[in-house]
């Protein structure tokens, strides 16, 4: 019976001939991005579109080519779509808290710079010269001698009307501040009223000139002060007149020195830029003079207003940008504002101190990031987001240092022309996508990288072209045919299908460096099959000390498996053991037990908190079938439990359901199973079986475990009939099934299961419905109905 499902060994057998290699054409373009034309399509596409909201999300899983795909693609790309624009900021004459930005032709903003900077040097002996000149001199000194002569003439009236009422004008010092004061005269010296005061008291004045002269102090007082208002509004416009000459003296060549700054930059913004800054100019003459110092009370430099800060250079001609963000934290993605402390403990903080982000780097360019690093970092989607609505970056000042207050200051925001690539996991995609109802608006292009390639003569060449070009990059060893025969056989084995290669290329070149190293140790100057083997042989010795320390378990008998003899309810499972880096397969023993009750199925493991979803899922899936399977006229009464002996993990996947399933029939119909047979597969209501992963590891395992305990010529494994195409299996297993030592039955359905490992006919149900009363099904159902009507009796 068994024969008719058994594997034969043609089928078992997977390899690549070198022989036919030979045969076949290396590609002429071996540097283009294999096994992803679907991606590289939607990559170009997504590279040539700049409108909003073409971003790109480039998906997959590690190891295909994503990075290296959009490197090679924006290296690629044509020269006339480079920025279109210099960004620069500089100070804001009106609001100086609110550094303005200038855009610029490209490659333009250096010599605008240059420009300012000769003109501010220019300027410090020019103005100089100019308020230096005779004629400038002649026309100031007119105007103050015309100013003083005024003012002395009134101070002198004034003193004449003082010495004629008796009075003087003399100057007094308070507490270091001079001033002017009116003192009364005594036989024609100054004294004060103290002493008039004294002379009343004893006689010697009278108490009417005591008074007349103190009536008359104050009408001076008054009067002296309206004097000194009048020359200080006098001096004032005095003031204002020289800063109007000054202005007229240096206008004219200060405009002239600006021409080739108005010609070269006639662009409005800039203009008008230029025209604050030559009234700044003519505003602070007294900067260029040298009437001020050099620096300011807070140290910046008193020239520092007429700098420009370049955030962005675009070269004419030259290719777009590519930024690639690692650390894509809001302050690397938008900007700052840098700041230091003064010696008063003061921030000290201009628009030269403003730093472009990523963001404005990128613009007109294209701006790469890891989407799982964008997403760790504290508000960095949202500000992304909004960039990408407004397509304006504002740069954020910092918080004080140590706590304390910084000078605010907040620039004008910079227009910016973005392209967003983000590199993610497989299936980001769709979860950003039903999560965030703004992600739709902003990235519409995903360039989804396949983990897999078909396995014709274009893909094998594609495979030894990049073999021969890894080697040849890292500096390794010649390889051979045979040696790149099983580097692909690796690849079929990655892809976990034999019509399929994998894309994990990097996965590849980790097996050609280690193959590289292992010929060396073994003094060839090839890569030769063999050492392929020896390297994966030795890459698992290097990973498997679980996998040692649980088949010493076994072999000990601390973990209950055994590989002989027929039991009722206890089949053995494969389970995978994925440690991410290295997944080996392992023999678990999974038992069930039924009684008459109404409690119907309990999963041992759900109780305890130890199952998952799709396991749960699984067992309800078992007790559909048994009740549409067997109980169709009579309710099904049972007790049932299932149990994943000696597991103390939690435990998810259906992959064990076929597997619970005989372990629960068995118990049901009283029937014995074969216990030199392991059993994987997963199973639908209507008892098909369907595929699983990880076939090949879990047939290893279990054979690893009769290979020490000895081979009976029994063993083997059932696996679900569509795994028939994911076997890889080691050159051991493949001469086992050749010699009959070892069995693979593949199968379709939970009856063909059940007979290989009962040994009896599996039943279809006559014209009356009902099982053959000697075949698995007969007598599964003959249980089932006599614990129901048990049941019923004893209710009664």
């Amino acid at each position: 019976m068994n024969d008719a499902y058994r594997l034969g060994p043609h089928e078992v057998a997977f390899a690549i001939d070198p022989e036919q290699l030979k045969d076949i054409p290396f590609p002429e373009d071996d540097e283009q991005i294999i096994g992803q034309p679907r991606a590289v399509k939607a990559l170009q596409m997504g590279t040539f579109i700049r409108a909003k909201g073409f971003n790109l999300v480039v998906s997959g899983i590690p190891g295909t080519g994503r990075h290296t795909a959009i490197r090679r693609i924006l290296e690629e790309l044509p020269p006339t779509k480079g920025p279109d624009r210099d960004i620069a900021f500089v100070y804001n004459f009106l609001r100086p808290e609110v550094p303005m930005v200038l855009y610029f032709p490209p490659g333009t903003a250096r010599r605008f710079k240059q420009l300012i900077h000769d003109l501010v040097e220019k300027l410090k002996v020019l103005i100089k010269a100019r308020l230096s000149s005779e004629v400038y001199k002649n026309r100031r000194d007119r105007l103050v001698s015309g100013i003083e002569k005024e003012e002395n003439h009134r101070l002198a009236e004034f003193e004449a009307q003082l010495a004629a009422q008796g009075f003087a004008a003399v100057r007094v010092e308070d507490e270091g501040v001079l001033s002017t004061d009116i003192v009364p005269l005594i036989d024609g010296e100054a004294a004060d009223f103290d002493q008039l005061q004294s002379m009343v008291a004893s006689g010697a004045l009278a108490e009417e000139e005591w008074d007349r002269r103190r009536e008359i102090y104050y009408r001076l007082m008054d009067e002296m002060r309206s004097i000194f208002s009048d020359l200080q509004l006098s001096r004032a416009a005095m003031e204002e007149e020289l800063a109007r000459l000054q202005a007229d003296t240096v206008r004219p060549p200060l405009h002239t020195e600006m021409g080739e700054l108005y010609r070269a930059f006639p662009q409005k913004q800039i203009r008008s830029y230029l025209e604050a800054l030559e009234q700044d100019i003519i505003d602070r003459l007294f900067v260029f003079t040298g009437e001020e110092p050099a620096e300011d009370a807070a140290g910046n430099r008193i020239f520092l207003r007429y700098g420009v800060n370049i955030l962005m250079e675009a070269g004419e001609g030259e290719t777009p940008p590519v930024i690639y963000e690692n650390n894509p934290t809001v302050r690397n993605l938008l900007g700052t504002i840098e700041f230091s402390m003064d010696m008063n403990g003061r921030g000290v903080m201009s628009f030269m101190s403003i730093r472009a982000g990523s963001l404005i780097r990128s613009s007109g360019g294209y701006l790469v990031i890891r989407l799982d690093d964008l997403l760790q970092e504290d508000g960095a989607w949202l500000q992304l987001k909004r960039v990408l609505q407004t397509e304006m970056v504002e740069i954020q000042p910092p918080q004080g240092m140590l706590g304390l207050p910084a000078p605010q200051i907040k620039p004008e925001a910079v227009s910016v022309d973005l392209k967003i690539i983000l590199v993610a996991d497989e299936g980001a995609y769709d979860i950003l996508y039903n999560a965030d109802s703004d992600f739709a608006k902003f990235f519409k292009i995903c360039a989804e990288f396949d983990s897999s390639m078909d396995l014709n003569p274009d893909g094998i060449a594609r495979y030894m072209s990049f073999m021969r070009r890894s080697l040849k990059f890292s500096g390794g060893p010649e390889i051979s045919w045979d040696g790149m025969a099983e580097i692909i056989a690796y690849g079929a084995y990655l892809a976990d299908q034999r019509d399929k290669l994998s894309t994990q290329f990097s996965l590849i070149s980790d097996l050609l460096a280690e193959a590289s190293y292992w010929a060396g140790k073994s003094g060839k100057r090839e890569i030769d099959g063999e050492t392929v083997r020896l390297a994966l042989r030795e890459r698992n010795y290097l990973f498997n000390l679980p996998e040692e320390k649980l088949e010493e378990l076994i072999l000990q008998g601390d973990i209950l498996i055994s590989i002989e003899g027929e039991e009722i309810g206890k089949v053995n499972g494969l389970a995978i053991h994925d440690r991410g880096y290295y997944a080996f397969g392992m023999p678990t023993l999974i038992t069930a037990r039924v009684a008459p009750g109404e409690e119907g199925l309990v999963n041992i493991e759900r109780e305890v908190g130890l199952s998952g979803e799709i396991h749960d899922k699984g067992i309800l899936i078992l007790d559909g079938y048994l009740r549409a399977r067997y109980a169709v006229d009579f309710p099904l009464a049972m007790y049932a439990t299932i149990c994943f002996e000696q597991s103390y993990s939690e435990i998810d996947g259906d992959s064990a359901s076929s597997t619970e399933m005989y372990a629960l029939l068995s118990a049901a119909g009283r029937l014995p199973l074969r216990q030199d047979i392991a059993v994987t597969g997963s199973m639908n209501q209507m008892g098909q079986i369907q595929p699983v992963g990880g076939i090949s590891e879990k047939i290893s395992g279990f054979f690893n475990i009769c290979k020490k305990r000895g081979l009976s010529g029994r063993q083997g494994v059932i696996i679900p009939d569509q795994n028939r195409k994911n076997l890889f299996l080691p050159p051991e297993i493949r001469d086992a099934v050749e010699d009959r030592r070892f069995h693979i039955y593949p199968v379709s359905t939970i009856d063909q299961g059940m007979e290989i490992l009962t040994g009896i006919p599996a039943g279809e149900p006559g014209r009356d419905g009902r099982f053959p009363p000697k075949s698995v099904n007969g007598r599964v159902e003959r249980e089932l109905r006599a614990m129901a009507l048990l049941v019923k009796q004893f209710n009664n």
